[in-house]
């Protein structure tokens, strides 16, 4: 028995050890926000996906992250790690954000164990480092859509950054430790920043696939978009205090979808079986067309992840059975969006009085031919005898 102990505690340690550096940890530091959230949930491991709608939260960019917000897990994790902003707070509250990239670190730092305020969460699995500097640079270019430079191009700037910033977002590539804690400590007596850094391992052999652990789907900007922006601030004016008073009329309430749309052009082209969240489901099945709803399918655990809570999930159309106005006839719908009427009853009764009409008249043809066919009796030309021709 001793002997098993002494294999047995070795070999879960290394495992544990193992497990540990196939992480990437994300540390991060609010100067002015509750803390206790986040310190109940410190150390907890997140999926790539949540953790990326959780670093899209803190750099203020999560309007082009839209098509997983509505998950449940998400949800708590941005109230969890998530940066809170004053509810009365400036215009700039929330762009002082501080987010420093650290790859090949497998070790624990203990820096930041040393303050209450500074939290951490894991990201199991890690993605690659082709897909976390991918991550990086789409969050500075979404922080400032004014970039329109290559992604070279910007990690090389990012990395050349050594200084500090006074104010506004501010992402940069570290080459060390060392460079990350003096940017951290120099962010963090300034105050004013909520700080972000992620820490990544080196990539091991499971994690060189480049689409295997990915962040997920996201937007970019693009010129329309910086264009409606600037056309949205002229229109925004103070208030002038007037001695006349005009009652507003209030507009007529109608319900409000969250996926409401004046779209009624058919669905084209052939429509995935799956969706890998209930927003991307309603989103381009238009909410099943108004005939039912999207449901998770089923979840497709990663055998390489935490308890099997990392995978796929599948979401589709779950179609509804609506009745008409009298409550006699039932509509059926089908395919992908529920897009598709099933009219299989209308077709078999066509089909049935097609083809007993054509064996009714084949039936009626058959059996004139048949009584045309029978030759006459003799005793219809008996006793019959021809003119006589007059003399």
């Amino acid at each position: 028995m001793k002997l098993t102990t002494q294999y047995i505690l070795p070999a879960l340690a290394c495992a544990t050890r193992i497990a540990e550096a196939a992480k990437a940890h994300v540390y991060t530091y609010d100067p002015r926000s509750s803390t206790t959230a986040a310190r109940q949930h410190s150390g907890n491991d997140l999926s790539p996906v949540t953790a990326r709608l959780v670093l899209a939260q803190r750099a203020g960019v999560e309007d082009y992250h839209q098509s997983d917000l509505l998950r449940q897990e998400v949800i708590a994790a941005i109230n969890d790690f998530g940066r809170r902003t004053p509810l009365f707070a400036g215009e700039d509250a929330g762009k002082n954000n501080a987010f420093i990239l650290l790859e090949g670190v497998t070790e624990s730092i203990p820096f930041f164990k040393e303050s209450s305020a500074r939290h951490s969460f894991g990201i199991a699995p890690a993605p690659n480092s082709a897909a976390s500097r991918g991550l990086f640079t789409d969050l500075a270019k979404q922080a400032d859509p004014s970039i329109v430079a290559s992604d070279d191009d910007v990690l090389q700037h990012l990395s050349s950054k050594s200084t500090a910033q006074s104010k506004g977002n501010v992402f940069h590539l570290s080459k060390s430790v060392e460079d990350l804690l003096a940017l951290w400590e120099q962010y963090e007596k300034e105050g004013s920043f909520a700080i972000t850094a992620i820490i990544t391992p080196a990539d091991a052999e499971s994690s060189r696939n480049e689409g295997k652990f990915q962040w997920g789907t996201y937007e970019m900007p693009n010129a329309q978009s910086l264009l409606r922006k600037r056309q949205r601030l002229p229109s925004e004016a103070p208030l002038s205090i007037t001695d006349e008073f005009n009652p507003a009329a209030s507009p007529k309430e109608e319900p409000v979808s969250t996926f409401q749309s004046n779209n009624t052009t058919p669905l084209r082209g052939i429509l995935p079986a799956c969706f890998t969240s209930e927003s991307a489901c309603e989103s381009a099945t238009r909410n099943c067309t108004g005939h039912g709803k999207c449901s998770l399918k089923y979840h497709d655990a990663d055998q390489l992840g935490p308890g099997g809570q990392t995978g796929l999930d599948c979401w589709s159309c779950q179609c509804t059975k609506p009745k008409s106005e009298a409550g006699k006839k039932t509509t059926v719908w089908g395919g992908p969006a529920c897009q598709k009427k099933d009219v299989s009853v209308e077709f078999w009764l066509i089909a049935l009085f097609t083809v007993g009409l054509v064996g009714l008249i084949s039936f009626a043809v058959g059996t004139i031919w048949e009584m045309g066919s029978q030759e006459l009796p003799s005793v219809i030309g008996a006793g019959v005898s021809g003119p006589t021709a007059r003399k």
